[in-house]
């Protein structure tokens, strides 16, 4: 997506995870990753990497310096990952809202966003229809990311 929407030209390397990314960065056999924070952080703070832009919309809280793809010249490029707790369909609406309401205010402690923030990641709380609704969002995006690639099931 990076190289298409900036004209980079660039190969894809899969990896298994970000953690092998990681490795291939720091080894020298790639020159960029696009990754999840947590992944790079630890060497980003110790000077082993340079992060040039985040792809948040607002720059990231712990790392002011650094902005965001918008402000690196790169418009419309907000990509982020996140992840929902999910349930059984079927689940007991009664059930869903205590344990939605249980998870945003457990997001909304401000000692559990600080143990997050340390991590590279944010503890947010919505609800599971906010939460469907950014999937309904998103979906295109990466539709149109995987048409664009060529991928196939085969």
């Amino acid at each position: 997506m990076l190289c298409r929407r900036t004209g980079i030209q660039g190969l894809h390397v899969p990896f298994r995870g970000g953690s092998e990314a990681l490795t291939g960065m720091l080894r020298g056999d790639i020159q960029f990753v696009v990754d999840n924070l947590p992944t790079a952080l630890a060497n980003l703070r110790g000077g082993k990497l340079r992060a040039l832009a985040v792809t948040s919309a607002e720059r990231w809280p712990d790392l002011p310096e650094v902005p965001t793809m918008a402000e690196a010249g790169v418009p419309d490029f907000v990509v982020t990952s996140w992840g929902a707790i999910t349930v059984p369909a079927g689940t007991p609406a009664p059930v869903v809202e205590g344990l939605s309401q249980a998870m945003r205010a457990a997001a909304a402690d401000p000692a559990l966003q600080k143990r997050f923030a340390q991590t590279g990641t944010r503890a947010l709380g919505t609800t599971p229809q906010e939460a469907a609704a950014r999937a309904a969002r998103e979906r295109p995006m990466w539709q149109e990311l995987v048409r664009g690639s060529g991928a196939t099931l085969d």
